[in-house]
């Protein structure tokens, strides 16, 4: 098996069950909250020959709690549990600090704080409860993240709001979570974010989504609204200047459709351990490896050289 750096990897802290409990019942965007402690990290790093991972939290974000202190306190305590896996494996793990969106002056905070337990990244929801990336509101908390270099892993959440009466019997994830990458991703090239803050290197989860779909079709809003700008509809950039995870099922449709839009040094393995059970990120990690879609020194880009340049770039 290849060497891999897994970019889209999950973790559960004590609170941010809890929360999951209360709030959604252990159902979070549908999915039942899987068993976890570090052990399952370290164990679908073995099986697959992980040899670092940053972990992160799932959706939903810990703004359903609709309070600004309870969603502080539980990006906190998440946040406080990553670095501490973090110095107990530091060769193995890094993680991704989770921000109270969509309150500016408690993620401002939470900021420093995770920079002070050394996090890898910052993981940000494509809409927290209803407030988009790109959001103007949210502009402080970007120019905070661009005073250094940073890395940012998107993750998609259930749209807010979302049509009750529509595909109701489909998990959030299997299609929704689509949608909302491509929305929030979307938002944040009509708002300009990726162009005001370069210090940042996003990561945009699952291949980007339905984003190279769009693509072409974005620049023909300006027929519609003259009033829009040549970089406010140019995803093409975007999509050529940023990073994507490979999470999911991205084989056979989706990954080739990718790359003839993206820079093949910006592709990155990730398992979306354990929401993707075990024997599920084997098959999709085989099929990978085995695929006659992808050169061997594409592989091993996607692997790891990509991940470990990435993160060297950012010491």
């Amino acid at each position: 098996m290849y060497k891999k750096i897994d970019f889209h990897a999950h973790y559960l802290s004590p609170g941010f069950k809890s929360f999951l409990k209360t709030y959604f019942d252990d159902h979070g965007d549908g999915v039942k909250t899987p068993d976890y402690t570090i052990d399952s990290t370290l164990k679908t790093m073995a099986d697959n020959n992980v040899e670092y991972s940053i972990i992160s939290l799932s959706s939903p974000h810990i703004s359903n709690t609709n309070d600004a202190g309870k969603t502080s306190d539980l990006a906190t305590e998440a946040n406080e549990y990553g670095a501490k896996q973090q110095q107990t494996y530091p060769d193995k793990i890094g993680f991704a600090a989770s921000l109270p969106l969509p309150y500016v002056d408690e993620s401002i905070a939470e900021i420093d704080r995770a920079r002070a337990n050394h996090a890898s990244a910052f993981t940000l929801p494509t809409n927290a409860n209803g407030t988009y990336l790109g959001d103007p509101s949210l502009d402080p908390i970007m120019e905070k993240l661009n005073e250094q270099k940073t890395l940012v892993m998107l993750h998609p959440n259930e749209p807010k709001p979302i049509a009750k009466d529509v595909n109701s019997e489909l998990p959030a994830p299997i299609m929704e979570f689509f949608f909302d990458t491509t929305r929030a991703v979307t938002n944040m090239v009509l708002h300009s974010v990726f162009t005001r803050y370069t210090n940042i290197k996003f990561i945009i989860p699952h291949a980007g989504a339905l984003l190279p779909v769009i693509s072409d079709r974005l620049s023909l809003a300006q027929k519609l609204n003259p009033d829009l700008k040549d970089d406010q509809v140019d995803m093409g950039s975007v999509l050529a200047t940023q990073y994507f995870d490979v999470a999911g099922m991205v084989l056979p449709h989706q990954l080739p459709v990718l790359q003839q839009v993206s820079d093949p040094t910006h592709l990155l393995y990730a398992t979306d351990a354990p929401y993707t059970p075990a024997p599920q990120v084997i098959q999709l990690t085989k099929e990978l490896e085995n695929t006659g879609v992808l050169s061997e020194a594409t592989k091993q880009m996607i692997f790891y050289k990509n991940g470990k340049q990435l993160l060297d770039e950012l010491k």
